[in-house]
């Protein structure tokens, strides 16, 4: 069990990975600002781990047709386990975490730089998990143990900072940049239990102490921080936790019900993911209350429809539909939409295995 749910961590979610980047997370709250109509969506897939096998691909609303544009666009494939996408700026930075590398993309999804090291270990290959992007720089967890910061106008890494170990998330919230780190290649010996807080400049850090196994953070439309910890995938469950911005202070909120989450409006859904005897995978929903601070026992899928081995979700903010996006084990991945009441809509090919994160834009 421990072997199985380590592997799915490592190539599956940065912060799951663990959770995913944009120029920003939060909702529009504002009623003045319009709402933005998007044509289409990128999608990231992880791919088969140990070959060429990642994918940035895109789904057009209006074709409903899914292409490969990084290979289009560059000739090549991906490369090994796409781990994490933003789009800041101009400019998409892609983590891609067995091959070693970050492209930095330009609008045409054409490469402008391809980033291996940094200065500080330049014969070192890189191990890229999580990026974000904070007041004109992009920042990346390295699974090696460092918080690195890349010059968005050299595109190259300027400087890093050691934090703890198997660094996997990074949020900036409040002039602050938080770092999970999980110490998932370390399990033998014990999981990670720190998120390193960072100044925006890497010149100073302080670590919390949170639950097992630190792997996931995500920021809700209010501003809250919010933290997975994955425990050992055995006797010590998964926890939800919040961390107070201000004060650094930590309260757990859930256990045993939160692989991963998603805040969307006034609720963070909460996906429990789970392995039978055979490892065939499991994936049900509840949700937390944002506004009443509570776990409501209720799924975001009302339509009875069964998907096995989700790994995102994230709705369209024009038209109010739901993208969820899960593997199936034998192909490329799927993604199914859903009306904002929990209805399935349809259903479409990722284009490639694994899919992780999807992006709206317009192309």
């Amino acid at each position: 069990m421990i072997k199985k749910n380590l592997l799915w961590s490592m190539l599956l979610f940065g912060a799951t990975l663990i959770g995913f980047s944009s120029c920003s997370d939060d909702d529009n709250n504002d009623p003045d600002i319009p709402v933005v109509e998007f044509n289409g969506a990128y999608i990231l897939n992880a791919g088969k781990y140990g070959g060429n096998y990642g994918a940035l691909t895109y789904y057009d609303f209006g074709s409903k047709k899914v292409s490969n544009v990084f290979e289009s666009a560059n000739g090549i494939g991906l490369g090994d386990t796409g781990q994490d996408i933003i789009i800041y700026g101009s400019k998409t930075y892609v983590a891609v975490y067995g091959s070693g590398l970050i492209y930095v993309l330009d609008s045409n999804n054409k490469i402008l730089s391809t980033i291996k090291n940094d200065a500080a270990s330049p014969l070192e290959k890189l191990q890229p998990r999580a990026l974000e992007s904070y007041k004109g720089k992009v920042y990346v967890t390295l699974f090696d143990g460092y918080l690195a910061r890349i010059d968005t106008t050299t595109l190259a890494i300027d400087k890093r900072i050691a934090v703890g170990l198997n660094p996997e998330a990074v949020k900036a919230v409040n002039n602050k940049l938080y770092v999970a780190n999980s110490g998932g290649m370390n399990y033998k010996n014990g999981y990670d239990n720190r998120v390193s807080i960072v100044d925006a400049e890497l010149s100073s850090k302080k670590d919390i102490t949170v639950a097992v196994n630190p792997c996931e953070l995500k920021v809700d439309k209010y501003n809250n921080l919010y933290l997975v910890s994955r425990g050992n995938y055995g006797d010590v469950p998964n926890t939800l936790q919040q961390i107070n911005t201000s004060t650094d202070a930590v309260t757990k909120l859930d256990e045993g019900r939160s692989y991963s989450v998603f805040p969307e409006g006034d609720k963070l859904y909460m996906l429990k993911k789970e392995y039978d005897a055979n490892y065939n995978p499991s994936s049900s929903f509840t949700y937390y209350d944002i506004v009443n601070k509570k776990v409501v026992e209720q799924s975001f899928i009302t339509d009875a429809t069964v998907i096995k081995d989700i790994s995102f979700m994230k709705s369209e903010p024009a038209t109010g539909d739901v993208y969820i996006l899960a593997a199936n084990g034998t192909n490329n991945g799927d993604g199914y939409i859903f009306s904002s009441e929990g209805k399935l809509k349809s259903k479409f090919d990722t284009g490639a295995a694994y899919p992780i994160g999807i992006w709206f834009v317009n192309k």
